[in-house]
Protein backbone atom coordinates (compact mmCIF):
# COMPACT_ATOMS: atom_id res chain seq x y z
CA UNK A 1 0.00 0.00 0.00
CA UNK A 2 1.29 3.25 -1.01
CA UNK A 3 0.86 6.73 -0.18
CA UNK A 4 1.77 10.04 -1.83
CA UNK A 5 0.66 13.33 -0.14
CA UNK A 6 1.46 16.33 -1.87
CA UNK A 7 1.76 19.74 -0.60
CA UNK A 8 2.23 24.10 -2.10
CA UNK A 9 3.22 26.77 -1.05
CA UNK A 10 1.87 30.46 -1.88
CA UNK A 11 5.97 31.76 -2.22
CA UNK A 12 6.92 29.69 -5.91
CA UNK A 13 10.71 29.62 -5.52
CA UNK A 14 12.99 28.18 -8.31
CA UNK A 15 11.36 25.22 -9.76
CA UNK A 16 12.06 21.72 -10.23
CA UNK A 17 13.23 21.19 -13.81
CA UNK A 18 9.99 18.87 -15.24
CA UNK A 19 8.22 19.45 -11.56
CA UNK A 20 5.06 19.57 -13.79
CA UNK A 21 5.99 15.66 -14.31
CA UNK A 22 6.66 14.85 -10.49
CA UNK A 23 3.08 16.50 -9.99
CA UNK A 24 1.37 13.85 -11.91
CA UNK A 25 3.09 11.27 -10.52
CA UNK A 26 1.75 12.76 -7.08
CA UNK A 27 -1.38 12.97 -8.43
CA UNK A 28 -1.07 9.35 -9.72
CA UNK A 29 -2.40 5.72 -8.16
CA UNK A 30 -0.67 2.85 -7.20
CA UNK A 31 2.63 3.32 -9.21
CA UNK A 32 5.78 0.65 -8.00
CA UNK A 33 8.59 2.22 -7.55
CA UNK A 34 12.56 1.07 -6.78
CA UNK A 35 15.33 2.37 -5.06
CA UNK A 36 18.93 1.94 -7.51
CA UNK A 37 22.22 2.36 -5.60
CA UNK A 38 25.12 1.71 -8.25
CA UNK A 39 23.65 -1.81 -9.94
CA UNK A 40 21.36 -2.76 -7.24
CA UNK A 41 18.19 -2.48 -7.09
CA UNK A 42 16.04 -2.42 -3.57
CA UNK A 43 11.50 -2.30 -4.18
CA UNK A 44 10.15 0.54 -1.88
CA UNK A 45 7.46 -1.14 0.06
CA UNK A 46 5.84 2.33 1.15
CA UNK A 47 6.39 5.83 -0.28
CA UNK A 48 4.97 9.62 0.72
CA UNK A 49 6.49 12.61 -1.66
CA UNK A 50 5.73 16.40 -0.50
CA UNK A 51 6.83 19.67 -1.28
CA UNK A 52 7.78 21.61 1.73
CA UNK A 53 9.71 24.30 3.35
CA UNK A 54 13.66 22.83 4.29
CA UNK A 55 15.42 24.54 6.99
CA UNK A 56 17.30 27.32 4.99
CA UNK A 57 16.69 30.82 4.62
CA UNK A 58 17.89 30.77 1.13
CA UNK A 59 19.25 29.02 -1.64
CA UNK A 60 22.34 27.43 -0.69
CA UNK A 61 24.84 24.68 -1.55
CA UNK A 62 24.93 22.49 0.80
CA UNK A 63 28.64 21.21 2.16
CA UNK A 64 30.14 21.61 -1.53
CA UNK A 65 28.43 18.64 -2.14
CA UNK A 66 24.29 19.52 -3.31
CA UNK A 67 22.30 22.97 -4.11
CA UNK A 68 18.78 23.14 -1.74
CA UNK A 69 16.60 25.84 -2.01
CA UNK A 70 14.19 27.07 0.37
CA UNK A 71 11.42 24.40 -0.83
CA UNK A 72 11.78 21.07 -1.78
CA UNK A 73 10.37 17.62 -2.56
CA UNK A 74 11.33 15.20 0.55
CA UNK A 75 10.36 11.41 0.18
CA UNK A 76 9.57 9.11 2.90
CA UNK A 77 10.11 5.72 1.21
CA UNK A 78 10.35 2.35 3.14
CA UNK A 79 12.06 -0.73 1.79
CA UNK A 80 13.46 -3.70 3.56
CA UNK A 81 16.74 -4.34 5.17
CA UNK A 82 18.81 -5.90 2.65
CA UNK A 83 19.58 -1.85 1.94
CA UNK A 84 21.17 -1.37 5.87
CA UNK A 85 24.57 -1.85 3.94
CA UNK A 86 24.51 0.58 1.76
CA UNK A 87 23.98 3.72 4.18
CA UNK A 88 26.84 4.68 5.57
CA UNK A 89 27.83 5.43 1.41
CA UNK A 90 25.06 7.45 1.12
CA UNK A 91 24.75 9.62 3.87
CA UNK A 92 26.66 13.30 4.39
CA UNK A 93 28.80 13.33 7.71
CA UNK A 94 31.79 11.64 7.46
CA UNK A 95 31.79 10.91 3.86
CA UNK A 96 33.14 14.00 1.23
CA UNK A 97 31.66 12.08 -1.52
CA UNK A 98 28.49 9.99 -1.63
CA UNK A 99 26.69 8.25 -4.00
CA UNK A 100 23.33 9.99 -5.46
CA UNK A 101 19.76 7.33 -4.78
CA UNK A 102 17.87 6.92 -8.23
CA UNK A 103 14.01 6.42 -7.15
CA UNK A 104 12.47 4.73 -10.15
CA UNK A 105 8.82 4.77 -11.59
CA UNK A 106 6.93 4.59 -14.60
CA UNK A 107 3.89 7.05 -15.53
CA UNK A 108 1.58 7.27 -18.74
CA UNK A 109 1.88 10.58 -20.10
CA UNK A 110 -0.86 11.67 -23.03
CA UNK A 111 -1.10 7.51 -23.74
CA UNK A 112 2.06 6.44 -23.57
CA UNK A 113 4.53 4.88 -20.61
CA UNK A 114 7.65 7.02 -19.67
CA UNK A 115 10.19 6.08 -17.08
CA UNK A 116 10.65 8.79 -14.33
CA UNK A 117 14.18 9.00 -12.43
CA UNK A 118 13.90 10.78 -9.44
CA UNK A 119 17.62 11.36 -8.31
CA UNK A 120 17.88 11.96 -4.64
CA UNK A 121 20.15 12.52 -1.60
CA UNK A 122 19.87 10.79 1.26
CA UNK A 123 19.13 13.34 4.66
CA UNK A 124 17.79 10.55 7.53
CA UNK A 125 17.61 6.96 7.72
CA UNK A 126 15.76 4.83 10.23
CA UNK A 127 15.82 1.09 10.90
CA UNK A 128 13.33 -0.71 12.31
CA UNK A 129 13.52 -4.89 13.01
CA UNK A 130 11.52 -5.50 10.13
CA UNK A 131 12.19 -2.12 7.41
CA UNK A 132 14.27 1.21 6.83
CA UNK A 133 12.70 4.47 6.22
CA UNK A 134 15.03 6.27 4.11
CA UNK A 135 14.12 10.35 4.21
CA UNK A 136 15.19 11.63 0.34
CA UNK A 137 15.08 15.36 -1.36
CA UNK A 138 14.54 15.07 -4.85
CA UNK A 139 17.72 16.81 -6.55
CA UNK A 140 16.46 16.29 -10.31
CA UNK A 141 13.84 14.38 -12.02
CA UNK A 142 14.29 13.46 -15.55
CA UNK A 143 11.51 11.66 -17.96
CA UNK A 144 12.37 8.54 -20.21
Amino acid sequence: MQKIISGSFENKSQMLENEGVLKQVLQAQNLSYVINIDEKSYPVQKISILKSKIPVREPTTRGGVYFTDVEAYKIKATTDLSIKNEIPKLMLGPNTDFKPILLKTSLKIDGAEHLVIMTTHLTNAVNTKDAVELNLIVDKLDLQ
